[in-house]
């Protein structure tokens, strides 16, 4: 995996720490995948194998536009309309981890 990624326990449940060029698949994975990655993994899916060359989703907190080599995600709430670039497969990696850790908490 490209990006280090570090997991934390707290009372609310698991956090997930990111390199700040990425903070908003922070705010992806605990606002808006959660436990259930599957419909982002779908999408994701879709464009990698090429049956699609855009998929575009927006969550509760973020948005998506996904390509096949790379993915935006824009924070739809932060002031300062923070987005930034995460290549596809990357992004993809680290949902799947995600969801493994949090079901397994």
């Amino acid at each position: 995996m490209k990006y280090e990624i570090s997991f934390k326990e707290n009372d609310k449940g698991l956090e997930v720490n990111v390199p700040s060029c990425i903070s908003p698949v922070a705010i992806l994975l605990m606002g808006d995948i959660q436990s259930n990655g599957e419909p982002w993994i779908n999408l994701i899916h879709k464009v990698l194998k090429g049956e699609s060359s855009y998929e575009e989703c927006t969550g509760n907190n973020c948005t998506l536009e996904i390509k096949k080599d790379i993915t935006k995600i824009i924070d739809n709430y932060s002031e300062d309309e923070e987005e930034c670039i995460i290549e596809t497969i990357e992004l993809k990696k680290i949902i799947e981890l995600w969801v493994r850790k949090i079901n397994n908490i």
